[in-house]
C-alpha cells in the first residue's frame, strides 16, 4: 500500500482550484488591453469565456471534497483540461478586434495597443491548474479515506488510555462501570463501623434506662 500523501500537498492540490478561480475572476475584471487611454477588460476581450472557465474551476474544487479515488482522477483530468482551456483563451485573445474597440468608442486608426500583465498572470494560473490537476491524478490513490482518518483518531484514543494507565484492550461493560473501585470498599467499611457505634450507643442508653427504673422501684 502506498504511503498517504502529506497534508500540505493535499491542501495545495485540493485548495488551488478555488484560489485560481478567485484570482482569475478578479483578473478578468481588470484592464487587459489599452488604446488611446481606453481599456478593455478580460471579460470584454474574451467575450465571457474566461468567466466560464472560472466557474468550472469552482466545480472541480467542490468535487474534490466528495469524490473517492476514481472520482479524484476524473476531477484531476477535468481540472487539467480547464487549465489548458484558460491558457488557450489567453493565447487566442492577445489582441482585440476593431469591433471591440469600436464598442468602446476607439477608432481603428488610434495609437498602438498596450497589453497589461493581467492576461499573462491568468495564463500562469491556468498552467498551474494543469499541473495541480495532473498531480491530483497521480496522487488520487494516496488520499486518506474517511475510515483511515477515523482509525487515526482511535489510535490516539488508545495512546491516551495508555497514558492514563488503563488497558485499552479491555472493554468495560455497563455492569463493570458501576462496580466499586478498590477505594470504595474502604468507605463502605467506615460507614459500617459508624453504624455499629451508633447501635452500641443506643444499646447502652437503653440499658442505662432500664437500670434507672429498677433502682427507682427498689427505692
Amino acid at each position: 500500500m502506498r504511503a498517504v500523501i502529506p497534508t500540505v500537498w493535499r491542501v495545495i492540490l485540493g485548495g488551488y482550484p478555488i484560489v485560481a478561480a478567485i484570482f482569475i475572476s478578479v483578473a478578468s475584471r481588470r484592464t487587459w488591453m489599452e488604446r488611446a487611454g481606453i481599456g478593455l477588460t478580460g471579460t470584454d476581450v474574451t467575450g465571457g469565456l474566461i468567466t466560464v472557465t472560472t466557474l468550472m474551476l469552482v466545480i472541480t474544487a467542490a468535487l474534490i471534497l466528495v469524490v473517492k479515488t476514481a472520482g479524484r482522477r476524473v476531477t484531476g483530468i477535468l481540472q487539467a483540461l480547464v487549465g489548458a482551456g484558460i491558457v488557450g483563451v489567453v493565447l487566442t485573445h492577445r489582441t482585440a478586434s476593431d469591433h471591440q474597440w469600436a464598442m468602446k468608442g476607439v477608432d481603428a486608426g488610434a495609437a498602438q495597443m498596450t497589453v497589461t500583465a493581467w492576461p499573462w498572470m491568468c495564463l500562469v494560473a491556468g498552467a498551474l491548474a494543469v499541473l495541480t490537476g495532473l498531480g491530483l491524478v497521480v496522487f488520487a490513490d494516496r488520499w486518506p479515506s474517511r475510515s483511515a482518518r477515523h482509525t487515526g483518531a482511535d489510535s490516539r484514543s488508545i495512546w491516551d488510555a495508555l497514558d492514563r494507565g488503563e488497558d485499552p484492550t479491555v472493554t468495560k461493560s455497563p455492569s463493570q462501570a458501576g462496580r466499586l473501585t478498590p477505594a470504595e470498599p474502604e468507605s463502605s467499611d467506615t460507614a459500617q463501623s459508624d453504624f455499629d457505634q451508633a447501635v452500641h450507643k443506643v444499646g447502652n442508653s437503653s440499658n442505662n434506662g432500664r437500670q434507672a427504673r429498677v433502682e427507682s422501684q427498689s427505692g
